[in-house]
């Protein structure tokens, strides 16, 4: 019976462990690198005409809806309707997943939020990754070497440069 409850208690915590999985390796039960054509296949998701773009200017992602400048864009945004999101107990509008044009991998999370979660998001974000590499009136980054984590007043977007470059 000990051993039973042990081996219970083993397969919990190990469940718990991959459940709580952090930024750095994908998000909710995504993991980065994973096949889209396989975890966004569920009838529920949807795909977003939005598509993020990053400046190299200005060091940072943007998100375009013109369809010329869409083209560009080396993602595609998935989004579950169903999905009731949230970040570490932060509530969220919507998370569209972002899959590499080429590789048709996971690698890019986008979290839409309200203008009053910023502060529990960079909170919650520093928490896990350490303090901020840029903080601004209007954005704080993470850029690690694994990682390239941007907040603003509506967006969260996370990177996952082990993908590839932007």
């Amino acid at each position: 019976m000990k051993r039973l409850f042990l081996t219970c208690l083993l397969v919990l915590v190990a469940a718990s462990a991959a459940w709580g999985m952090n930024l750095r390796q994908g998000f909710g039960k995504y993991r980065y690198g994973d096949s889209c054509d396989t975890i966004f296949a569920k009838p529920s998701f949807a795909v977003e005409r939005a598509r993020p773009l990053w400046n190299a200017q200005l060091q940072m992602f943007g998100l375009a809806y013109d369809p010329d400048t869409v083209a560009k864009s080396p993602f595609i945004l998935h989004y579950d309707r169903d999905e009731k999101p949230e970040f570490d107990g932060v509530p969220l509008n919507r998370v569209y997943y972002g899959c590499n044009k080429d590789s048709g991998r996971f690698s890019l999370v986008v979290l839409v939020h309200d203008l009053l979660s910023v502060g529990k998001l960079v909170e919650k974000t520093t928490a896990e990754l350490g303090a901020p590499t840029t903080t601004t009136m209007i954005q704080t980054i993470w850029a690690l070497p694994d990682l390239y984590v941007q907040i603003d007043q509506v967006y969260m977007i996370v990177y996952d440069r082990r993908a590839g470059k932007i």
